[in-house]
């Protein structure tokens, strides 16, 4: 399932947001959104999933596969999202549901979307669990129990346990340190190109967004000032805004290879 936005611009409070976006993702491709906190990246997000603000108002052309996401009705929304497109947060403490079990909160959505028997429903969270590296004695733990890590794979495993043909990663990795952000990125990549599917990655470091995608985006302020292949623009920013960014994630990286 592709991606294609046009002109879309979102403003909460009489308040731009976001400025006139123009992004592509081919059906199978692996696309990131990079920029600083603040420029407007997850509302992009928040706009791709329909789960703006109320006081939002966004205007444009948000197509996801065949669906035009910018005014659509909420059943339209709920189906699409879980069905065809996973989510996976920044903050797997937050976006986890803290009264369920791991495998039950892995269950959800197939309970949600599919006609399956309880077994295989449980069959189908199973093989997901061990597909994200947990293993049969955290499938009863509750979320609180488990690392930051073993929480952002249950996060991953219950967006992909529907096998949908779009995923979207809002800063992933953030609130991880930096071996797990390699294990998490290595694994979500490996999943998604096992399943076809497409990505948008959303981050603001350029050292995770080149593990992570072949072509990315840079937003500035609301506004994209960039695009390219990632490797390249790692080599070769085109702009202020995008040699910031890349000079930022150098500095990271040789602080953390310092310790």
């Amino acid at each position: 399932m592709g991606v294609d936005m046009q002109g879309l611009s979102v403003s909460i409070g009489g308040t731009a947001i976001v400025h006139d976006v123009d992004l592509h993702i081919d059906d199978g491709e692996r696309v990131g959104l990079v920029g600083a906190s603040g420029s407007g990246k997850s509302m992009i997000a928040k706009a791709a999933l329909g789960l703006l603000p109320l006081d939002a108002r966004a205007q444009g052309a948000v197509r996801l596969g065949d669906t035009q996401v910018i005014g659509a009705d909420e059943r339209t929304l709920a189906d699409l999202r879980g069905r065809y497109v996973g989510a996976v947060f920044q903050n797997p403490g937050s976006s986890l549901n803290p009264v369920l079990r791991v495998i039950d909160q892995i269950e959800l959505p197939l309970r949600l979307h599919y006609d399956l028997s309880a077994g295989e429903r449980r069959e189908r969270a199973m093989a997901m669990l061990h597909k994200v590296g947990l293993d049969d004695a955290l499938a009863r733990a509750w979320p609180h129990q488990l690392s930051g890590g073993q929480q952002q794979r249950v996060g991953i495993a219950t967006a992909l346990v529907t096998s949908p043909r779009c995923i979207i990663a809002d800063e992933p990795t953030t609130a991880l340190d930096s071996i797990t952000q390699r294990q998490i990125v290595d694994l979500l990549v490996s999943l998604v190109d096992d399943a076809g599917a497409a990505m948008l990655f959303i981050t603001h470091d350029f050292a995770v967004l080149s593990r992570a995608t072949t072509r990315c985006y840079v937003l500035d302020c609301g506004t994209m000032v960039d695009s390219g292949r990632t490797a390249d623009l790692l080599r070769h920013p085109g702009t202020p805004q995008t040699a910031a960014l890349v000079e930022a994630a150098r500095e990271l990286t040789l602080r953390k290879e310092e310790r």
